[in-house]
């Protein structure tokens, strides 16, 4: 039934600078024509997992809706990438920044798991998380605490 998120809806500014920055940034590539006059792009990620659709300004979204402002999170504090458990986390900082991205913090959601937040042009906050190798035994472990009521 269920299988995972299939994307996130972001009003932006430009069209274009957002597509270079998530093409630059994370290797996302256009998926799908173009929609809502020309003003409407999906991208997904190179695994073919993630899918972000970029909304211009005054389009409407797939609903025929307006979106809101861009950078206006909305309720949502930030959305999320999983790197690979084998990147260079100064890379990928500097991958980020060079696409235009702000940092914004480095956390840990728990011991091996480090964490890096960024900004997108819009303002969007964005984690990436370089999760361990082991992730499988990682979420396994999370599920037997939850069973034990840990």
């Amino acid at each position: 039934m269920f299988i995972g998120m299939n994307h996130i809806a972001l009003t932006v500014r430009h069209l274009e600078a957002s597509i270079r920055f998530y093409q630059l940034a994370f290797g996302m590539i256009p998926f799908g024509a173009r929609k809502g006059d020309g003003l409407v792009q999906p991208l997904v990620s190179p695994g073919l997992r993630d899918q972000i659709t970029l909304v211009q300004t005054g389009a409407t979204g797939e609903l025929g809706r307006g979106l809101g402002q861009p950078g206006e999170q909305g309720g949502i504090e930030h959305f999320g990438f999983a790197l690979s458990p084998w990147v260079n986390l100064e890379k990928v900082r500097d991958r980020v920044e060079r696409a235009g991205g702000k940092f914004v913090a480095e956390t840990s959601i728990g011991p091996g798991i480090p964490s890096l937040f960024f900004s997108d042009p819009d303002g969007y906050v964005i984690q990436l998380t370089r999760f361990p190798r082991r992730v499988s035994v990682y979420v396994l472990y999370l599920r037997i605490k939850r069973w034990l009521g840990r």
